[in-house]
């Protein structure tokens, strides 16, 4: 499945990378229309997507100044649709996102590096790249998402 660009709408951070870029920072919001009024109509971002995952209960939206693949890195918003107390900076923050062309070996070597492992590597679409969560030295989460498409292994 292609948009009218020739890109598949589950890899549009890209699928042939040959290294790492920063592809978004996730923060977290207690009201998305006053959220997108403030970078959107006050900054002047675009609104590029927004997935509503109702079994889970939650939303993320990603603006950015350009596309995902042609410009600077974008900004994810989470929007948790039960959350009833305010976030303070520390619980607001997310994780920041680094595209790598083979999700399973970074996580996998990060250990190397003084990294910790969280979620190991998965897709959350049928199709879609996967991805996995490290935290750094210091705790702070990193997702990391494929952004090469790898040939499917057959048993």
């Amino acid at each position: 499945m292609t948009d009218s660009k020739g890109i598949d709408p589950l890899w549009v951070w890209g699928e042939d990378a040959a290294g790492p870029r920063l592809l978004h920072s996730m923060l977290r919001v207690r009201d998305v229309d006053a959220t997108l009024r403030f970078y959107c109509d006050g900054l002047g971002m675009t609104l590029l997507d927004r997935y509503d995952f109702e079994a889970d209960r939650f939303s993320i939206l990603f603006l950015s100044y350009a596309g995902y693949r042609d410009g600077p890195a974008a900004i994810e918003l989470t929007y948790n649709w039960d959350q009833s107390d305010d976030y303070t900076h520390g619980s607001g923050y997310g994780h920041i996102a680094i595209g790598v062309p083979d999700v399973s070996e970074i996580w996998s070597r990060l250990v190397d590096y003084g990294g910790r492992q969280g979620t190991a590597p998965k897709s959350m679409m049928p199709g879609a790249p996967e991805l996995a969560f490290v935290y750094d030295p210091d705790g702070y989460a990193i997702e990391l998402i494929q952004t090469r498409r790898l040939p499917v292994e057959t048993a």
